[in-house]
């Protein structure tokens, strides 16, 4: 058998226990029971005590076998062996064991001693006069070191297979695999919030995630949820996940010695995810922020696994608690859906949690997913962006919800972004593209039907939002032009009747238009 690879039932296994029958199978002793109850011949002994005391029961702690020669009582019939009998076996003692030494005491046994072990059904054994009760002590202590140094050593095999399992690299993978070997059941890591992190083995699916999930507050090592016994794998105060098994007799030694593992590889995990989202986060910063241009913002991006050349959405939680309290284990699996809806990005800008995903994951679930991870450090406030294409898509998004977060607590859907609110942040903001962005509806309607609807927008606004002269100055129909500017509100989502929208749209123009002049400049 490989170390480590073997089932367990109770803890690690040793030798075993010395027993009455370990004494009466050893030929070398010719021990003979004089009285025996039923079932008592698997009396474990702990200690053998060889006294002459009339009563040694205050100095017994129970499961001793006790050897005497009886000196004490020279009267076979005196009722002080009575005494002696009922007080030892008060104290729990396994076994009385006894001589027959005519020169010492007694010429056969007592009758009082064994009438007395008939009635508080007390094991009587006899140990023959060449057999020294010192070596059926040492026989005792010899097996109990014996079995002490087995589990030791199989205890050590035991941490170092776990340990060699966990440092491999199928890490949490292998732990859970070798455990359930060892366990001789099937065994799960199921983190807090209901996310299966390890199954061996890992084709069943039908652990009772939601009971679990829906009394992991009151779980403790032990509980038993839907025939699965939990044990609470603890990080720094807080409960982050359940190893779970099912059937069968528990090991609960191999189980703690896993739960440490397991911890220790969460925390391990922790540093590695709190220092990615914070390399995250900068990237994301300096994006917003303009401080890298759009190219090497998508190699940098692309490098943490984000697709630019797709929809992308920003969906930023700000949570009123500690800045600390964002790096500790709570969120700690940073797997707020299960893996099958998507991939996604956790990063860390400030005091805010910034998800960036694709447009095929359900926001809605993620909201949900992040309320339950983090609502409990504090009050939540999740702001949702909107889906846009490109580096610059993104950065919109993420104006988009943090515009969004500002409407208070809970979630906030997209809100449009104001370019008003842009140019007051002072920030190195790159409103040209920001612009571009809030007109991409408008350029790529009219690049795809050959038509004129920014320039239709700007002629409204540089005459006072007047139709007529503004027609005029496009030699259209005021007709066309109230048209036009249907189709413009429709793709853009904005309504021109509203002072705060077309000022978005006009600072818009406004920085296409400064982003065309520089590009115009430095071509010459």
């Amino acid at each position: 058998m490989q170390i480590g690879s073997g089932p367990l039932s109770g803890g690690v296994a040793g030798i075993g226990p010395v027993s009455l029958r370990t004494l009466l199978e050893a030929e070398q002793f010719g021990i003979r029971p004089l009285y025996l109850p039923e079932g008592a011949e698997d009396r474990e002994i702990r200690w053998v005590t060889v006294t002459e005391m009339v009563d040694p029961a205050p100095y017994l702690l129970g499961d001793e076998l006790i050897l005497t020669l009886g000196i004490s009582w020279p009267e076979p019939d005196s009722p002080e062996m009575t005494m002696f009998m009922e007080r030892i076996a008060s104290a729990g003692v396994s076994a009385v064991g006894t001589s027959v030494a005519p020169v010492l005491a007694h010429q056969e046994i007592p009758a009082a001693m064994l009438a007395a072990a008939r009635r508080l059904n007390l094991p009587l054994i006899e140990v023959p006069l060449r057999t020294t009760f010192r070596s059926v002590a040492e026989f005792v202590v010899d097996r109990q070191v014996a079995d002490r140094y087995a589990v030791a050593r199989r205890t050590l095999e035991v941490h170092e297979a776990l340990t060699d399992a966990l440092l491999s690299r199928q890490g949490l993978d292998g732990l859970i695999a070798r455990l359930r070997t060892m366990l001789d059941t099937p065994v799960a890591l199921i983190d807090f919030h209901g996310n299966v992190l390890a199954a061996a083995p890992p084709s069943d699916g039908s652990w009772p995630v939601a009971e679990i999930r829906a009394a992991r507050s009151r779980l403790r090592f032990g509980s038993v949820i839907a025939g699965v016994t939990c044990y609470p794998v603890n990080v720094t105060g807080h409960n982050v996940a359940f190893v779970c098994t099912r059937g069968g007799a528990e090991a609960s030694d191999v189980v703690r010695f896993a739960l440490g593992l397991v911890a220790l590889e969460f925390n391990r995990l922790q540093a590695e995810r709190n220092g990615r989202r914070e390399l995250v986060g900068e990237v994301i910063e300096d994006l917003v922020h303009g401080d890298v241009t759009d190219t090497e913002g998508r190699h940098r991006l692309a490098r943490w696994g984000v697709n630019t050349d797709v929809g992308n959405r920003m969906v930023l939680a700000r949570v009123a608690c500690p800045p600390e309290r964002l790096h500790d284990v709570p969120w700690n699996s940073d797997r707020f859906l299960p893996g099958s809806v998507g991939q996604y990005i956790v990063a860390l800008v400030g005091d805010v949690i910034a998800v960036v995903v694709p447009a095929t994951v359900d926001v809605d679930r993620l909201a949900c997913g992040m309320r339950e991870h983090l609502g409990g450090l504090g009050q939540l406030t999740i702001g949702v962006g909107g889906v846009h294409p490109g580096v610059t898509g993104l950065r919109m998004s993420w104006y988009e919800a943090q515009e969004a977060m500002s409407h208070g607590p809970g979630v906030n859907q997209p809100t449009p972004v104001s370019m008003s609110r842009l140019l007051l942040a002072n920030l190195k903001v790159p409103l040209g593209s920001l612009g571009e962005e809030m007109l991409r509806p408008l350029l790529e309607y009219d690049r795809e039907h050959d038509s004129c609807l920014v320039e239709t927008l700007r002629a409204f606004v540089e005459h006072d939002c007047q139709v007529s002269p503004a027609s005029e100055a496009m030699y259209v129909h005021r007709n066309t032009f109230r048209y036009r500017m249907q189709l413009i509100e429709k793709l853009t989502d904005r309504d021109l009747a509203s002072f705060p929208d077309l000022v978005n749209l006009y600072l818009a123009i406004l920085a296409l238009d400064i982003e065309h002049d520089r590009g115009g400049a430095a071509a010459r």
